[in-house]
């Protein structure tokens, strides 16, 4: 699968993502947001690695002493579970290939969030994301095919930075998908002041389940990206409950398929047994 198919993919695990990080806290190219995203996760521990001083990455702060670093990754080794609230989105990709011969690929990206602000995000591609709430500058990625993890630094200043990307919302109206009250509009993203920018159909939700609570979180945390700025200012806030991009080379469409209540064990927010920890992102498969 080629570079742009693999970015296209992680752009729709943008709203996972903030939630992501914006539970923990409290107690372009069309995937630009994302890989922005995943590079205010710094990565200590290796040498010349992302958020070690003297690292050769760019901006590559903020940093962790090994004794710190030893300690949070324990911290991960354990988790609590419980009720709380569960994401879950249908994401289909369709390549457009020659004399319309397409191929579709269908996967499911997630969210839970428990009462205690524990997080855990299955967002396909074989990775998903750890967040502890006692943990607010941690995150951990896991490799289920390759049993390993990865250990980030969370850059919160970072994530509030545009990263040379404006965002352009216009609203298109009112509709009901999935069952949800939902405003629709374009959202067009330019990246390094590009005259043409790509633009994506969104339809976000004020009503879907846990919303209020999440934007409060990042309220208070002076989380708020770029883009969710945008999006409230034009007055489209909400949650994505379905969002639809087309491209030459592909189409991606992400639909709201379960938000509610949950139990959740407590294995689901620990780094499994057996795991190893390795430095650097792997590609999405």
């Amino acid at each position: 699968m080629n570079s742009f198919n693999n970015t296209s993919m992680k752009r729709v695990c943008v709203w996972l993502a903030i939630v992501s990080i914006a539970a923990v806290i409290p107690v372009s190219s069309d995937a630009q947001v994302l890989k922005n995203l995943l590079n205010n996760m710094k990565q200590p521990g290796a040498s010349k690695a992302p958020g070690q001083p003297g690292s050769s990455y760019p901006g590559a702060k903020p940093s962790i002493s090994p004794a710190d670093s030893a300690a949070a990754i324990k911290s991960f080794m354990t988790g609590s579970g419980g009720s709380g609230l569960l994401y879950q989105y249908r994401v289909v990709y369709t390549f457009k290939g020659r004399n319309n011969k397409d191929s579709t690929i269908s996967d499911t990206a997630s969210t839970a969030i428990t009462d205690g602000h524990n997080v855990r995000n299955d967002m396909g591609m074989g990775m998903q994301l750890l967040g502890h709430a006692g943990m607010p500058r941690y995150s951990v990625f896991l490799y289920p095919d390759r049993k390993t993890y990865v250990f980030n630094i969370i850059d919160t200043a970072a994530l509030n930075s545009a990263n040379g990307m404006t965002y352009q919302v216009v609203k298109v109206g009112t509709e009901t998908v999935a069952g949800y009250s939902c405003t629709h509009s374009k959202l067009t993203i330019f990246a390094g002041g590009q005259k043409n920018g790509i633009t994506e159909d969104i339809w976000t939700s004020t009503a879907v389940p846990g919303y209020t609570e999440l934007k409060k979180l990042m309220f208070n945390q002076n989380i708020t990206p770029k883009m969710m700025q945008a999006l409230e200012v034009a007055g489209c806030d909400g949650s994505f409950v379905k969002m639809d991009m087309q491209s030459k080379f592909i189409s991606t469409e992400m639909v709201l398929i379960t938000a509610g209540r949950k139990d959740f064990p407590a294995s689901m927010f620990q780094i499994p047994a057996g795991y190893v920890q390795q430095t650097g992102y792997v590609q999405p498969r």
